[in-house]
């Protein structure tokens, strides 16, 4: 049997992101939704998630494009930075896992159901990173994290997309053994990291018919485009293509036709 997670990621990012993952998720296919804690409309977000048509959502930790939440703490404009600074060891752990502490305190004491935990920009990909992930979700009851791996594109690649693989693939096999035994459970494939921002519904349809045994977590980010958008987060560009595609009826019916069954992770962590 083939079964789809669609999750939406930076709940809480900015407004126009929210109206859009709300749509995406009353309208369209999305089942799981993922919340930065450190989104400028992180509040705005508590407020809609009480009218989602389902419960349990993820923690989407961040230490890259928006603001931390502790003073401490050092604000990273993008993956890059802080990726470098792991590489040449500038990185404080203990201060990292302070405020990623923070962030799983803040979605505590808004009183929210974690069920998975993943990472703004796919940064608990690092060993050192992930050790942290690991024990905050052991220390906060979170059964689930996102593994990311094996994951393709549904277009042909370029030679920057496949030396991106490369890499995502050097961490996915590092990932795995942090893993091993940790307990925690994760889907059994994943998609949609190589491709995320240039979603539409042709290659949501291509994602689907593709699709494995087992089940597969679809890593998406919808929204409803505005300057802000484009002015402080212009990675987001094509939210509203993946809006579009996210909630175009034939996507469904593409997915009901191939025998798919879209599930939340609240009913994934029921099937282990």
């Amino acid at each position: 049997m083939k079964y789809l997670i669609v999750t939406a990621d930076d709940l809480g990012l900015i407004k126009s992101v929210n109206d859009g993952i709300v749509d995406a998720c009353k309208d369209g296919i999305v089942t799981a939704v993922s919340v930065i804690p450190t989104g400028e409309a992180f509040r705005d977000a508590l407020d809609v998630i009480k009218d989602l048509p389902f419960g349990d959502i993820g923690a989407h930790l961040a230490l890259s494009e928006t603001k931390p939440l502790l003073p401490a703490s050092k604000f990273y404009k993008n993956h890059n930075e802080f990726f470098f600074d792991m590489l040449f060891g500038r990185v404080d752990l203990s201060g990292i896992y302070s405020e990623l502490k923070a962030q799983m305190e803040a979605l505590k004491n808004a009183g929210l159901k974690i069920t998975h935990i993943n990472s703004h920009e796919h940064i608990h990909m690092i060993p050192k990173v992930l050790d942290i992930f690991i024990r905050l979700a052991k220390e906060y009851n979170v059964p689930a994290i996102r593994f990311p791996r094996g994951d393709r594109p549904v277009r042909g690649m370029s030679l920057g997309e496949n030396y991106r693989k490369m890499v995502l693939d050097y961490f996915a096999s590092r990932m795995k053994g942090g893993l091993s035994d940790s307990g925690l459970k994760y889907t059994d494939h994943f998609v949609g990291l190589l491709d995320a921002g240039s979603l539409n519904s042709d290659r949501i349809k291509n994602i689907i018919g593709f699709l494995k045994e087992g089940v597969t977590e679809l890593v998406t980010h919808p929204g409803f485009l505005s300057p802000k958008v484009l002015d402080n987060y212009s990675w987001h560009a094509g939210c509203e293509t993946e809006l579009f595609a996210l909630t175009d009826k034939s996507i469904k019916n593409a997915a009901i036709n191939g025998g798919i069954k879209l599930l939340s992770y609240e009913q994934f962590l029921k099937m282990n």
